[in-house]
């Protein structure tokens, strides 16, 4: 596995898969959470059962979670690392968010919750990308693994990582991924998004 490294994000190459990775500085995680935090009722009134009973998530019932609960600080980290995701990883540069494409949603996943290998494609024409945001973890209530895209993966193994509040992952939304089981007392509570970019 190789890394690049920039000024703000991690690019961590799985050969051929490409993985981002960013954290946020203590002003932006503080200003996300206060944010959050003044939307809670909302969420809270959203969140049901799905994969598995010990993960709650607004998905069932809205599917774009930041602009229904006006999550604006959220999604502007978010959106800027993606697009400097594409810069550094593309030539060809010149995408932009088809917004009628977007998903955004919490999870809150409680102890012995967990999610199977899956991914996010919707065989859709431009560039998917799909990722995480760590709100609340104890950074030992479960990894998430990438499984690299290549057809001899099972060689190289899975790139594992471990989370932390204000660590933002992304990946394209082909990439299988998986989520660990909290074996702890903790919720942990991310943010997951679809975006599409398009020329």
């Amino acid at each position: 596995m190789h890394q690049i490294t920039g000024d703000v994000m991690d690019i961590e190459v799985l050969f051929p898969t490409l993985v981002g990775i960013s954290q946020a500085d203590d002003a932006t995680i503080n200003a996300i959470s206060a944010e959050v935090l003044q939307q809670r009722a909302l969420m809270e009134s959203l969140l049901s059962q799905s994969w598995g009973d010990n993960v709650l998530t607004s998905f069932n019932k809205e599917k774009n979670l930041f602009a229904h609960a006006s999550l604006h600080r959220l999604r502007k980290f978010i959106e800027d690392n993606i697009l400097e995701f594409v810069s550094k990883t593309r030539k060809d540069q010149a995408f932009q968010f088809d917004h009628t494409y977007t998903q955004s949603w919490i999870n809150i996943t409680k102890k012995f919750g967990f999610q199977e290998r899956h991914n996010h494609e919707r065989n859709v024409e431009g560039l998917p990308i799909s990722g995480a945001y760590y709100f609340n973890t104890n950074q030992h209530d479960g990894d998430l693994a990438i499984f690299p895209t290549d057809m001899h993966y099972k060689l190289f193994g899975n790139y594992v990582i471990e989370p932390a509040i204000g660590k933002l992952v992304l990946f394209r939304s082909d990439v299988f991924h998986r989520v660990s089981a909290n074996m702890t007392d903790n919720d942990r509570v991310s943010f997951s998004f679809n975006y599409l970019l398009t020329k």
